[in-house]
Protein backbone atom coordinates (compact mmCIF):
# COMPACT_ATOMS: atom_id res chain seq x y z
CA UNK A 1 0.00 0.00 0.00
CA UNK A 2 2.82 2.35 0.87
CA UNK A 3 4.56 1.62 -2.42
CA UNK A 4 1.42 2.49 -4.43
CA UNK A 5 0.98 5.75 -2.51
CA UNK A 6 4.65 6.64 -3.06
CA UNK A 7 4.41 5.89 -6.80
CA UNK A 8 1.30 8.10 -7.18
CA UNK A 9 3.06 10.86 -5.27
CA UNK A 10 6.09 10.77 -7.59
CA UNK A 11 3.87 10.85 -10.69
CA UNK A 12 1.96 13.81 -9.31
CA UNK A 13 5.14 15.79 -8.53
CA UNK A 14 6.54 15.17 -12.02
CA UNK A 15 3.28 16.18 -13.67
CA UNK A 16 3.08 19.34 -11.61
CA UNK A 17 6.70 20.23 -12.44
CA UNK A 18 6.19 19.68 -16.16
CA UNK A 19 3.05 21.81 -16.12
CA UNK A 20 4.96 24.65 -14.46
CA UNK A 21 7.73 24.44 -17.04
CA UNK A 22 5.17 24.46 -19.89
CA UNK A 23 3.45 27.57 -18.53
CA UNK A 24 6.70 29.52 -18.16
CA UNK A 25 7.44 32.09 -20.91
CA UNK A 26 11.02 32.11 -21.99
CA UNK A 27 13.47 30.85 -24.53
CA UNK A 28 16.79 29.11 -24.38
CA UNK A 29 19.41 30.52 -26.77
CA UNK A 30 22.03 28.08 -27.95
CA UNK A 31 24.76 29.55 -30.16
CA UNK A 32 27.67 27.85 -31.93
CA UNK A 33 29.87 28.94 -34.85
CA UNK A 34 27.68 29.20 -37.86
CA UNK A 35 24.29 29.61 -36.23
CA UNK A 36 22.06 29.56 -33.19
CA UNK A 37 18.71 28.12 -32.02
CA UNK A 38 16.17 29.44 -29.58
CA UNK A 39 14.02 26.53 -28.29
CA UNK A 40 11.45 27.04 -25.63
CA UNK A 41 12.12 25.85 -22.11
CA UNK A 42 9.81 22.89 -22.52
CA UNK A 43 11.49 21.83 -25.74
CA UNK A 44 14.88 22.02 -24.03
CA UNK A 45 13.74 19.78 -21.20
CA UNK A 46 12.36 17.18 -23.60
CA UNK A 47 15.54 17.17 -25.69
CA UNK A 48 17.68 16.81 -22.56
CA UNK A 49 15.63 13.85 -21.30
CA UNK A 50 15.88 12.15 -24.68
CA UNK A 51 19.67 12.59 -24.71
CA UNK A 52 19.95 11.06 -21.23
CA UNK A 53 17.87 8.04 -22.26
CA UNK A 54 19.94 7.61 -25.41
CA UNK A 55 23.20 7.66 -23.44
CA UNK A 56 21.89 5.13 -20.93
CA UNK A 57 20.76 2.82 -23.70
CA UNK A 58 24.12 3.06 -25.42
CA UNK A 59 26.00 2.29 -22.20
CA UNK A 60 23.84 -0.72 -21.50
CA UNK A 61 24.44 -2.06 -24.99
CA UNK A 62 28.19 -1.50 -24.69
CA UNK A 63 28.31 -3.22 -21.28
CA UNK A 64 26.32 -6.17 -22.56
CA UNK A 65 28.79 -6.62 -25.42
CA UNK A 66 31.74 -6.52 -23.02
CA UNK A 67 30.24 -8.99 -20.51
CA UNK A 68 28.58 -11.38 -22.94
CA UNK A 69 31.41 -14.03 -22.84
CA UNK A 70 31.25 -14.22 -19.04
CA UNK A 71 27.46 -14.30 -19.03
CA UNK A 72 27.50 -17.07 -21.59
CA UNK A 73 29.99 -19.01 -19.53
CA UNK A 74 27.91 -18.56 -16.41
CA UNK A 75 24.86 -19.75 -18.25
CA UNK A 76 26.52 -22.96 -19.35
CA UNK A 77 28.01 -23.47 -15.90
CA UNK A 78 24.62 -23.11 -14.33
CA UNK A 79 23.19 -25.67 -16.72
CA UNK A 80 26.08 -28.02 -15.99
CA UNK A 81 25.60 -27.62 -12.26
CA UNK A 82 21.91 -28.33 -12.55
CA UNK A 83 22.71 -31.47 -14.51
CA UNK A 84 25.27 -32.56 -11.89
CA UNK A 85 22.88 -31.97 -9.02
CA UNK A 86 20.24 -34.02 -10.80
CA UNK A 87 22.78 -36.82 -11.30
CA UNK A 88 23.73 -36.68 -7.60
CA UNK A 89 20.11 -36.86 -6.50
CA UNK A 90 19.27 -39.72 -8.84
CA UNK A 91 22.51 -41.52 -7.97
CA UNK A 92 21.78 -41.47 -4.24
CA UNK A 93 18.31 -42.84 -4.95
CA UNK A 94 19.85 -45.59 -7.11
CA UNK A 95 22.26 -46.52 -4.33
CA UNK A 96 19.39 -46.69 -1.87
CA UNK A 97 17.52 -48.94 -4.29
CA UNK A 98 20.58 -51.13 -4.87
CA UNK A 99 20.76 -50.42 -8.62
CA UNK A 100 24.49 -50.92 -9.25
CA UNK A 101 24.64 -50.10 -12.96
CA UNK A 102 22.51 -46.97 -12.71
CA UNK A 103 24.39 -45.75 -9.63
CA UNK A 104 27.75 -46.21 -11.39
CA UNK A 105 26.51 -44.40 -14.54
CA UNK A 106 25.11 -41.46 -12.57
CA UNK A 107 28.31 -41.26 -10.51
CA UNK A 108 30.28 -40.80 -13.74
CA UNK A 109 27.88 -38.07 -14.86
CA UNK A 110 28.19 -36.31 -11.52
CA UNK A 111 31.98 -36.56 -11.75
CA UNK A 112 31.96 -34.83 -15.15
CA UNK A 113 29.53 -32.14 -14.05
CA UNK A 114 30.77 -31.56 -10.47
CA UNK A 115 34.30 -32.99 -10.22
CA UNK A 116 35.26 -31.14 -7.02
CA UNK A 117 32.02 -31.51 -5.10
CA UNK A 118 32.34 -33.64 -1.90
CA UNK A 119 29.00 -35.25 -2.60
CA UNK A 120 30.32 -36.44 -5.95
CA UNK A 121 33.21 -38.21 -4.25
CA UNK A 122 30.83 -39.78 -1.75
CA UNK A 123 28.53 -40.97 -4.56
CA UNK A 124 31.46 -42.47 -6.46
CA UNK A 125 32.75 -44.25 -3.37
CA UNK A 126 29.38 -45.71 -2.48
CA UNK A 127 28.75 -46.76 -6.07
CA UNK A 128 32.11 -48.56 -6.05
CA UNK A 129 31.19 -50.27 -2.76
CA UNK A 130 27.86 -51.34 -4.19
CA UNK A 131 29.63 -52.75 -7.21
CA UNK A 132 32.11 -54.60 -4.98
CA UNK A 133 35.18 -52.59 -5.98
CA UNK A 134 36.55 -51.93 -2.47
CA UNK A 135 39.93 -50.88 -3.87
CA UNK A 136 38.48 -47.94 -5.77
CA UNK A 137 36.27 -47.01 -2.80
CA UNK A 138 39.32 -47.02 -0.53
CA UNK A 139 41.27 -44.77 -2.91
CA UNK A 140 38.39 -42.29 -3.13
CA UNK A 141 38.02 -42.16 0.67
CA UNK A 142 41.77 -41.73 1.12
CA UNK A 143 41.76 -38.82 -1.35
CA UNK A 144 39.11 -37.17 0.80
CA UNK A 145 41.48 -37.11 3.80
CA UNK A 146 43.57 -34.37 2.17
CA UNK A 147 40.88 -31.69 2.56
CA UNK A 148 39.73 -30.56 5.98
CA UNK A 149 36.08 -30.32 4.97
CA UNK A 150 35.97 -33.93 3.68
CA UNK A 151 38.38 -35.57 6.14
CA UNK A 152 35.69 -36.80 8.55
CA UNK A 153 33.63 -38.14 5.66
CA UNK A 154 36.65 -40.05 4.36
CA UNK A 155 37.48 -41.43 7.81
CA UNK A 156 33.95 -42.70 8.27
CA UNK A 157 34.02 -44.41 4.89
CA UNK A 158 37.36 -46.07 5.58
CA UNK A 159 36.15 -47.13 9.04
CA UNK A 160 33.04 -48.79 7.64
CA UNK A 161 35.06 -50.50 4.92
CA UNK A 162 37.52 -51.86 7.49
CA UNK A 163 34.66 -53.18 9.63
CA UNK A 164 33.12 -54.86 6.60
CA UNK A 165 36.44 -56.58 5.83
CA UNK A 166 36.95 -57.44 9.55
CA UNK A 167 40.17 -55.41 9.71
CA UNK A 168 39.55 -54.22 13.25
CA UNK A 169 43.03 -52.79 13.84
CA UNK A 170 42.73 -50.45 10.85
CA UNK A 171 39.15 -49.60 11.77
CA UNK A 172 40.25 -48.58 15.26
CA UNK A 173 42.97 -46.33 13.84
CA UNK A 174 40.53 -44.54 11.54
CA UNK A 175 37.88 -44.05 14.21
CA UNK A 176 40.47 -42.91 16.78
CA UNK A 177 41.60 -40.20 14.34
CA UNK A 178 37.97 -39.16 13.87
CA UNK A 179 37.47 -38.93 17.65
CA UNK A 180 40.60 -36.80 17.93
CA UNK A 181 39.22 -34.38 15.34
CA UNK A 182 35.57 -34.40 16.44
CA UNK A 183 34.75 -35.77 19.87
CA UNK A 184 31.10 -34.80 19.47
CA UNK A 185 30.49 -37.44 16.79
CA UNK A 186 28.57 -40.29 18.38
CA UNK A 187 29.39 -42.88 15.70
CA UNK A 188 33.11 -42.24 16.16
CA UNK A 189 33.17 -42.33 19.97
CA UNK A 190 30.93 -45.39 20.32
CA UNK A 191 32.68 -47.18 17.46
CA UNK A 192 36.05 -46.68 19.15
CA UNK A 193 34.58 -47.85 22.46
CA UNK A 194 33.23 -51.07 20.93
CA UNK A 195 36.51 -51.89 19.19
CA UNK A 196 38.50 -51.32 22.38
CA UNK A 197 36.17 -53.63 24.28
CA UNK A 198 36.53 -56.32 21.61
CA UNK A 199 40.30 -56.42 22.01
CA UNK A 200 40.06 -56.26 25.85
CA UNK A 201 41.69 -52.82 26.13
CA UNK A 202 39.79 -52.05 29.32
CA UNK A 203 41.82 -49.01 30.44
CA UNK A 204 41.49 -47.31 27.05
CA UNK A 205 37.80 -48.18 26.93
CA UNK A 206 37.33 -46.43 30.27
CA UNK A 207 38.86 -43.24 28.84
CA UNK A 208 36.64 -43.41 25.77
CA UNK A 209 33.63 -44.00 28.01
CA UNK A 210 34.43 -40.72 29.80
CA UNK A 211 34.34 -38.89 26.45
CA UNK A 212 30.98 -40.49 25.66
CA UNK A 213 29.61 -39.36 29.03
CA UNK A 214 30.85 -35.80 28.63
CA UNK A 215 29.42 -35.52 25.10
CA UNK A 216 26.12 -37.06 26.17
CA UNK A 217 26.33 -40.07 23.86
CA UNK A 218 25.16 -42.44 26.63
CA UNK A 219 22.51 -42.25 29.31
CA UNK A 220 23.91 -41.80 32.80
CA UNK A 221 22.49 -45.10 34.07
CA UNK A 222 23.83 -47.12 31.14
CA UNK A 223 27.24 -45.43 31.32
CA UNK A 224 27.44 -46.22 35.03
CA UNK A 225 26.69 -49.89 34.39
CA UNK A 226 29.22 -50.18 31.57
CA UNK A 227 31.89 -48.53 33.70
CA UNK A 228 31.23 -51.11 36.43
CA UNK A 229 31.61 -53.93 33.90
CA UNK A 230 34.91 -52.50 32.62
CA UNK A 231 36.23 -52.18 36.17
CA UNK A 232 35.22 -55.78 36.84
CA UNK A 233 37.10 -56.86 33.73
CA UNK A 234 40.21 -55.04 34.97
CA UNK A 235 39.86 -56.68 38.39
CA UNK A 236 39.45 -60.10 36.80
CA UNK A 237 42.55 -59.54 34.69
CA UNK A 238 44.74 -58.35 37.58
CA UNK A 239 43.48 -60.65 40.33
CA UNK A 240 46.35 -63.12 39.98
CA UNK A 241 49.16 -60.61 39.45
CA UNK A 242 48.33 -57.30 41.18
CA UNK A 243 45.81 -58.15 43.83
CA UNK A 244 45.66 -54.71 45.47
CA UNK A 245 44.81 -52.94 42.20
CA UNK A 246 42.29 -55.65 41.40
CA UNK A 247 40.62 -55.13 44.78
CA UNK A 248 40.35 -51.39 44.15
CA UNK A 249 38.74 -51.90 40.76
CA UNK A 250 36.35 -54.54 42.12
CA UNK A 251 35.28 -52.36 45.06
CA UNK A 252 34.56 -49.42 42.74
CA UNK A 253 32.56 -51.72 40.46
CA UNK A 254 30.54 -52.96 43.44
CA UNK A 255 29.84 -49.37 44.45
CA UNK A 256 28.61 -48.49 40.94
CA UNK A 257 26.59 -51.69 40.42
CA UNK A 258 25.86 -53.59 43.67
CA UNK A 259 23.98 -56.27 41.73
CA UNK A 260 26.90 -57.10 39.40
CA UNK A 261 27.63 -60.67 40.50
CA UNK A 262 31.19 -61.08 39.11
CA UNK A 263 32.33 -57.84 40.76
CA UNK A 264 30.97 -58.92 44.14
CA UNK A 265 32.54 -62.38 43.76
CA UNK A 266 35.99 -60.96 42.97
CA UNK A 267 35.80 -58.35 45.74
CA UNK A 268 34.63 -60.93 48.26
CA UNK A 269 37.24 -63.46 47.22
CA UNK A 270 40.12 -60.98 47.48
CA UNK A 271 38.91 -59.71 50.87
CA UNK A 272 38.68 -63.29 52.10
CA UNK A 273 42.23 -64.00 50.93
CA UNK A 274 43.37 -60.97 52.91
CA UNK A 275 41.57 -62.30 56.03
CA UNK A 276 38.98 -59.52 55.84
CA UNK A 277 36.02 -61.83 56.38
CA UNK A 278 33.69 -59.07 57.56
CA UNK A 279 34.18 -57.03 54.39
CA UNK A 280 33.83 -60.09 52.20
CA UNK A 281 30.56 -61.15 53.82
CA UNK A 282 29.20 -57.61 53.68
CA UNK A 283 29.80 -57.38 49.94
CA UNK A 284 28.43 -60.85 49.26
CA UNK A 285 25.29 -60.35 51.33
CA UNK A 286 24.52 -57.02 49.66
CA UNK A 287 24.78 -58.58 46.19
CA UNK A 288 22.91 -61.73 47.27
CA UNK A 289 19.84 -59.68 48.16
CA UNK A 290 19.74 -58.36 44.59
CA UNK A 291 20.86 -61.44 42.64
CA UNK A 292 21.42 -64.78 44.44
CA UNK A 293 24.12 -66.82 42.72
CA UNK A 294 26.05 -70.04 43.54
CA UNK A 295 29.41 -68.22 43.28
CA UNK A 296 28.32 -65.80 46.00
CA UNK A 297 27.42 -68.74 48.21
CA UNK A 298 30.83 -70.27 47.54
CA UNK A 299 32.61 -67.05 48.56
CA UNK A 300 30.52 -66.84 51.72
CA UNK A 301 31.24 -70.46 52.60
CA UNK A 302 35.01 -70.06 52.27
CA UNK A 303 35.23 -66.50 53.60
CA UNK A 304 37.47 -67.76 56.38
CA UNK A 305 39.99 -70.45 55.41
CA UNK A 306 40.26 -73.46 57.67
CA UNK A 307 36.67 -73.49 58.86
CA UNK A 308 34.91 -76.81 59.29
CA UNK A 309 32.05 -77.91 57.08
CA UNK A 310 29.64 -77.10 59.93
CA UNK A 311 30.88 -73.51 60.09
CA UNK A 312 30.47 -73.19 56.34
CA UNK A 313 26.95 -74.59 56.58
CA UNK A 314 26.07 -72.02 59.24
CA UNK A 315 27.25 -69.14 57.06
CA UNK A 316 25.32 -70.46 54.05
CA UNK A 317 22.17 -70.73 56.16
CA UNK A 318 22.63 -67.13 57.30
CA UNK A 319 23.10 -66.02 53.69
CA UNK A 320 20.06 -67.98 52.50
CA UNK A 321 17.88 -66.37 55.18
CA UNK A 322 18.24 -63.06 53.32
CA UNK A 323 16.17 -64.43 50.41
CA UNK A 324 13.74 -66.96 51.90
CA UNK A 325 11.99 -69.13 49.34
CA UNK A 326 14.52 -68.46 46.58
CA UNK A 327 15.64 -71.50 44.60
CA UNK A 328 19.34 -70.62 44.71
CA UNK A 329 19.15 -70.18 48.50
CA UNK A 330 17.61 -73.62 48.97
CA UNK A 331 20.16 -75.27 46.68
CA UNK A 332 23.06 -73.51 48.41
CA UNK A 333 21.90 -74.79 51.81
CA UNK A 334 21.40 -78.28 50.41
CA UNK A 335 24.87 -78.29 48.86
CA UNK A 336 26.48 -77.20 52.13
CA UNK A 337 24.43 -79.78 54.03
CA UNK A 338 25.68 -82.52 51.73
CA UNK A 339 29.25 -81.40 52.39
CA UNK A 340 28.51 -81.63 56.12
CA UNK A 341 26.73 -85.00 55.61
CA UNK A 342 23.56 -83.58 57.12
CA UNK A 343 21.18 -85.55 54.92
CA UNK A 344 18.05 -84.49 56.78
CA UNK A 345 18.75 -80.79 56.26
CA UNK A 346 19.70 -81.40 52.64
CA UNK A 347 16.40 -83.17 51.95
CA UNK A 348 14.40 -80.49 53.77
CA UNK A 349 16.03 -77.75 51.73
CA UNK A 350 15.34 -79.50 48.44
CA UNK A 351 11.82 -80.52 49.47
CA UNK A 352 9.99 -77.58 47.85
CA UNK A 353 12.13 -77.91 44.71
CA UNK A 354 11.47 -81.62 44.27
CA UNK A 355 7.73 -81.17 43.96
CA UNK A 356 6.38 -80.87 40.45
CA UNK A 357 9.12 -80.93 37.84
CA UNK A 358 12.56 -80.41 39.44
CA UNK A 359 15.44 -78.95 37.46
CA UNK A 360 18.60 -80.73 36.37
CA UNK A 361 20.66 -79.55 39.32
CA UNK A 362 18.01 -80.64 41.79
CA UNK A 363 17.82 -84.11 40.23
CA UNK A 364 21.58 -84.61 40.16
CA UNK A 365 21.90 -83.30 43.72
CA UNK A 366 19.23 -85.74 44.91
CA UNK A 367 21.07 -88.53 43.11
CA UNK A 368 24.22 -87.52 44.95
CA UNK A 369 22.42 -87.55 48.29
CA UNK A 370 21.05 -91.02 47.60
CA UNK A 371 24.48 -92.23 46.48
CA UNK A 372 26.22 -91.08 49.64
CA UNK A 373 23.48 -91.72 52.20
CA UNK A 374 21.56 -94.83 51.17
CA UNK A 375 23.24 -96.25 48.09
CA UNK A 376 19.82 -97.28 46.79
CA UNK A 377 20.55 -98.04 43.15
CA UNK A 378 16.95 -97.93 42.04
CA UNK A 379 16.33 -94.48 43.52
CA UNK A 380 19.63 -93.18 42.14
CA UNK A 381 18.76 -94.53 38.71
CA UNK A 382 15.36 -92.87 38.91
CA UNK A 383 16.81 -89.44 39.76
CA UNK A 384 19.36 -89.66 36.97
CA UNK A 385 16.65 -90.65 34.51
CA UNK A 386 14.56 -87.65 35.59
CA UNK A 387 17.57 -85.40 35.05
CA UNK A 388 17.57 -86.29 31.35
CA UNK A 389 14.26 -84.53 30.67
CA UNK A 390 14.42 -82.02 33.53
CA UNK A 391 14.22 -78.30 32.73
CA UNK A 392 17.50 -76.36 32.76
CA UNK A 393 18.67 -74.17 35.62
CA UNK A 394 19.84 -70.58 35.66
CA UNK A 395 22.99 -70.19 33.58
CA UNK A 396 25.11 -67.51 31.94
CA UNK A 397 23.64 -66.77 28.52
CA UNK A 398 25.03 -64.35 25.91
CA UNK A 399 23.78 -63.88 22.35
CA UNK A 400 21.65 -67.02 22.55
CA UNK A 401 24.48 -69.27 23.74
CA UNK A 402 25.06 -70.83 27.17
CA UNK A 403 28.47 -70.40 28.82
CA UNK A 404 29.97 -71.84 31.98
CA UNK A 405 31.55 -68.59 33.17
CA UNK A 406 30.85 -64.87 32.94
CA UNK A 407 32.91 -62.65 30.66
CA UNK A 408 32.94 -58.86 30.16
CA UNK A 409 32.16 -59.13 26.44
CA UNK A 410 30.38 -61.74 24.39
CA UNK A 411 32.77 -64.10 22.54
CA UNK A 412 30.25 -64.17 19.70
CA UNK A 413 29.44 -60.52 19.02
CA UNK A 414 32.02 -58.71 21.17
CA UNK A 415 29.24 -56.72 22.85
CA UNK A 416 29.98 -55.39 26.32
CA UNK A 417 27.80 -56.60 29.22
CA UNK A 418 26.05 -59.20 27.06
CA UNK A 419 25.93 -61.95 29.71
CA UNK A 420 22.67 -62.59 31.56
CA UNK A 421 22.01 -64.97 34.45
CA UNK A 422 18.80 -66.59 33.29
CA UNK A 423 17.16 -69.86 32.31
CA UNK A 424 18.10 -70.59 28.69
CA UNK A 425 15.38 -71.56 26.27
CA UNK A 426 15.39 -74.75 24.25
CA UNK A 427 17.08 -73.17 21.21
CA UNK A 428 19.91 -71.81 23.34
CA UNK A 429 20.41 -75.19 24.99
CA UNK A 430 20.46 -76.91 21.61
CA UNK A 431 23.08 -74.53 20.21
CA UNK A 432 25.47 -75.13 23.11
CA UNK A 433 27.14 -78.54 22.92
CA UNK A 434 28.88 -78.08 26.28
CA UNK A 435 25.62 -78.09 28.23
CA UNK A 436 24.82 -81.80 28.21
CA UNK A 437 23.65 -84.32 30.71
CA UNK A 438 27.15 -85.82 30.73
CA UNK A 439 28.45 -82.53 32.01
CA UNK A 440 25.72 -82.39 34.64
CA UNK A 441 26.26 -85.87 36.08
CA UNK A 442 30.00 -86.31 35.47
CA UNK A 443 31.36 -88.48 38.26
CA UNK A 444 27.98 -89.95 39.24
CA UNK A 445 27.12 -93.61 38.66
CA UNK A 446 25.10 -94.12 35.51
CA UNK A 447 21.79 -95.94 35.64
CA UNK A 448 23.03 -98.64 33.26
CA UNK A 449 26.13 -99.36 35.33
CA UNK A 450 24.14 -99.47 38.57
CA UNK A 451 22.04 -102.27 37.14
CA UNK A 452 24.88 -104.75 37.62
CA UNK A 453 27.01 -103.10 40.28
CA UNK A 454 28.91 -105.39 42.64
CA UNK A 455 30.81 -105.00 45.84
CA UNK A 456 34.09 -103.11 45.44
CA UNK A 457 37.20 -105.11 44.76
CA UNK A 458 40.55 -103.99 46.16
CA UNK A 459 39.43 -100.55 47.28
CA UNK A 460 41.93 -97.78 46.77
CA UNK A 461 43.38 -96.08 49.81
CA UNK A 462 44.27 -92.80 48.14
CA UNK A 463 42.60 -89.54 49.13
CA UNK A 464 39.15 -89.07 47.59
CA UNK A 465 39.93 -85.72 46.12
CA UNK A 466 42.61 -87.07 43.75
CA UNK A 467 41.85 -87.91 40.15
CA UNK A 468 42.60 -91.65 39.89
CA UNK A 469 42.79 -93.68 36.67
CA UNK A 470 40.32 -96.21 35.37
CA UNK A 471 41.83 -99.68 34.92
CA UNK A 472 40.60 -101.62 31.89
CA UNK A 473 41.15 -105.37 32.09
CA UNK A 474 41.77 -107.01 28.72
CA UNK A 475 40.60 -110.45 27.70
CA UNK A 476 42.82 -113.47 28.35
CA UNK A 477 45.41 -114.19 25.70
CA UNK A 478 46.90 -117.53 24.61
CA UNK A 479 49.72 -118.87 26.76
CA UNK A 480 52.31 -118.54 24.04
CA UNK A 481 51.73 -114.82 23.81
CA UNK A 482 52.90 -112.37 26.42
CA UNK A 483 50.20 -110.87 28.65
CA UNK A 484 50.00 -107.13 28.35
CA UNK A 485 48.84 -105.08 31.30
CA UNK A 486 46.11 -102.55 30.75
CA UNK A 487 47.23 -98.95 30.51
CA UNK A 488 45.54 -96.36 32.77
CA UNK A 489 43.04 -94.16 30.95
CA UNK A 490 42.02 -90.77 32.32
CA UNK A 491 38.27 -90.34 32.79
CA UNK A 492 37.08 -87.46 30.60
CA UNK A 493 33.34 -88.11 30.40
CA UNK A 494 31.10 -90.43 32.35
CA UNK A 495 30.89 -92.91 29.49
CA UNK A 496 31.10 -96.67 29.74
CA UNK A 497 34.27 -97.74 27.98
CA UNK A 498 34.11 -101.16 26.38
CA UNK A 499 37.30 -103.24 26.88
CA UNK A 500 39.27 -103.70 23.73
CA UNK A 501 38.92 -107.09 22.09
CA UNK A 502 41.79 -109.12 20.67
CA UNK A 503 41.83 -109.71 16.96
CA UNK A 504 40.90 -113.29 15.88
CA UNK A 505 43.79 -115.63 15.09
CA UNK A 506 42.44 -116.46 11.61
CA UNK A 507 39.49 -115.99 9.31
CA UNK A 508 38.27 -119.56 10.02
CA UNK A 509 38.24 -118.95 13.76
CA UNK A 510 36.30 -115.71 13.27
CA UNK A 511 33.78 -117.50 11.03
CA UNK A 512 33.25 -120.26 13.59
CA UNK A 513 32.76 -117.71 16.33
CA UNK A 514 30.11 -115.86 14.31
CA UNK A 515 28.24 -119.10 13.55
CA UNK A 516 28.11 -119.94 17.26
CA UNK A 517 26.74 -116.52 18.11
CA UNK A 518 24.05 -116.84 15.42
CA UNK A 519 22.88 -120.17 16.86
CA UNK A 520 22.28 -118.62 20.29
CA UNK A 521 18.58 -117.80 20.82
CA UNK A 522 17.73 -114.12 21.08
CA UNK A 523 16.34 -114.51 24.58
CA UNK A 524 19.64 -115.96 25.80
CA UNK A 525 21.71 -113.26 24.19
CA UNK A 526 22.85 -110.57 26.53
CA UNK A 527 24.87 -107.51 25.84
CA UNK A 528 28.01 -107.33 27.90
CA UNK A 529 28.02 -104.33 30.14
CA UNK A 530 30.94 -102.76 31.88
CA UNK A 531 30.81 -103.08 35.63
CA UNK A 532 31.57 -100.06 37.78
CA UNK A 533 32.65 -100.53 41.37
CA UNK A 534 32.71 -97.72 43.90
CA UNK A 535 34.99 -97.91 46.90
CA UNK A 536 33.42 -96.99 50.28
CA UNK A 537 34.47 -93.68 51.83
CA UNK A 538 37.20 -93.62 54.41
CA UNK A 539 36.09 -93.48 58.09
CA UNK A 540 37.63 -90.00 58.53
CA UNK A 541 36.17 -88.72 55.24
CA UNK A 542 34.47 -85.37 56.03
CA UNK A 543 32.41 -85.50 52.86
CA UNK A 544 32.70 -85.27 49.12
CA UNK A 545 33.57 -81.87 47.77
CA UNK A 546 32.39 -80.54 44.52
CA UNK A 547 34.73 -79.48 41.77
CA UNK A 548 33.50 -75.89 41.83
CA UNK A 549 31.15 -76.36 38.91
CA UNK A 550 27.67 -74.99 39.43
CA UNK A 551 26.25 -78.19 37.94
CA UNK A 552 26.76 -80.04 41.22
CA UNK A 553 29.29 -82.50 39.78
CA UNK A 554 30.98 -84.70 42.34
CA UNK A 555 34.72 -84.19 42.47
CA UNK A 556 37.07 -87.00 43.29
CA UNK A 557 34.58 -89.83 42.73
CA UNK A 558 35.85 -93.19 43.95
CA UNK A 559 38.09 -95.06 41.49
CA UNK A 560 36.19 -97.37 39.21
CA UNK A 561 37.20 -100.65 37.61
CA UNK A 562 35.61 -101.98 34.48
Amino acid sequence: MFRIFFFILIIGVLSFGLSLVADMDGKLIIQWPGGEIQPTLMQAVIVFAALVLLVMLGWSLFRMILTSPGALSRYFSRKKQEKGLAALSSGLIAIGAGDKSKAHRLADQARKALPNDPMTQMLRAQAAQLKGDTGQATRIYESMLAASDTEIMGLRGLYLLALEQKEFVAAEQYVARAVKRRGDLQWAVMGLFDLQCKRSAWAQALETLKIAQVQGHLEAKKAKRQRAVLLTALAQELEDSRIDEALGYAMEAVRLAPGLIPAAVIAGRINASKSHMTNALKIVRKCWKLAPHPDLAMVSAFARPGDSVRDRLTRIQSLASLTPGHKEAAMAVAQAAVEAQDWTLARESLGPLVRGRPSQKVCTLMARIETQETGNKGVIREWLARAVSAPPDLQWVADGTVFDDWAPVSPISGRLDAFEWKVPDQDEMARDDSVTLKHMIAGLLTAEALDEAKEPQEPFEDAYDEQLPVVVETAEEPEEESKAEAEPVEVVEPEIIEPEKDEPQSKEAAREKNEKEENIPKKKRRRKRAKIYVAPPAPDDPGIDTDGDDTGTIKGMRPVRY
